[in-house]
């Protein structure tokens, strides 16, 4: 049975499921228990199949999951706070992208900290889209358009993936970012508002930065905070879901406010009841399985777009 919900979660609206799970206040585990909670376990399914990326000097674990259309690939990065997270903890938002869109997604299984420090994660996520791009006729039979999605840590590497690629052959045509870590900025007035009760908190936060980065300066590198990048201007149309009750909500804020002063369109949605990582709650909140929907179709219907007129996505998704 959970505890009694915390006050400040009534305060601003929670979704009352979610509220349920996460009144408890339960103790934040360790990063062995992080690690191992995030496992999980695909159904078989033959349209999923298991690969190696082979990159420069090292071999990333992919997962291909096939669609319907074959026009674009979406490289998809898990989120977990570059510390966690892995092909299985994500397997159903990737299966989900891939049956919404109808395109072939390929969930890349990077490399986490505290072994592998910043750049790593950002560098392999860079290469994978390359590697995807080049490899596209293999892995879908045909040459293929890239787009890049992700979640949490996994949109901060979708983004910088696509700043880093913004005028090479890879360059992706469209990425979808769901509460993105996109600043680092410890100073914004959501890591305070909404520092404890949501799930993610502020201090949490901060211990996966500390274990990301070796060096207090990096956290001012395009590559570690991508709002920080000047190549803002040659990122490709973009879906941005956040969620309102959020330590990193105010992340989404800027980097929506930064995209559009660039020239970026950008379609951005703030879930107002619901906290960081809303997806794992779409079994059990009705709220977080609409916004996964829209979110996923608003993906699809800008992909399905990309040849024509994509002046409309400047709107508010409602």
């Amino acid at each position: 049975m959970p505890g009694p919900v915390n006050p400040a979660v009534r305060a601003y609206a929670l979704d009352p499921r979610i509220a349920e799970v996460l009144g408890t206040g339960a103790v934040e585990p360790d990063l062995r228990s992080l690690r191992a909670s995030s496992a999980g376990r695909p159904g078989s399914d033959p349209q999923v199949r298991d690969d190696i990326a082979h990159l420069k000097g090292r071999s990333l674990p992919i997962r291909l999951y096939q669609g319907t259309r074959d026009d674009c690939v979406v490289v998809f990065f898990h989120g977990g706070g570059f510390v966690k997270g892995d092909l299985d903890s994500h397997d159903v938002q990737a299966r989900t992208l891939c049956g919404v869109t109808g395109r072939p997604v390929v969930s890349v299984g990077y490399r986490l900290a505290p072994e592998h420090r910043f750049p790593s994660a950002h560098d392999d996520a860079v290469e994978a889209v390359r590697w995807v791009h080049e490899n596209a006729r293999t892995l879908v039979g045909r040459p293929a358009q890239v787009a890049v999605a992700g979640s949490s840590a996994g949109a901060n590497l979708a983004l910088g993936a696509a700043s880093a690629l913004a005028s090479a052959p890879s360059a992706p045509v469209a990425q979808l970012l769901v509460c993105p870590f996109a600043s680092g900025d410890p100073t914004l007035p959501s890591r305070t508002e909404f520092a404890e009760g949501y799930g993610l908190t502020s201090r949490a936060v901060e211990r996966f930065v500390e274990a990301y980065v070796s060096d207090p300066a990096q956290r001012r590198n395009p590559r570690f905070a991508p709002v920080l990048s000047g190549e803002l201007a040659g990122l490709p149309p973009t879906v941005l879901y956040s969620a309102g009750l959020d330590p990193l909500r105010d992340d989404a804020r800027v980097l929506s406010e930064r995209l559009r002063a660039s020239g970026v369109h950008v379609l951005a949605s703030e879930e107002p009841t619901l906290p960081h990582g809303f997806v794992k709650y779409a079994g059990l909140s009705e709220a977080a399985r609409d916004a996964v929907v829209r979110m996923n179709t608003a993906f699809r219907d800008l992909l399905d777009g990309l040849g024509g007129d994509v002046a409309h996505s400047e709107q508010e998704l409602k």
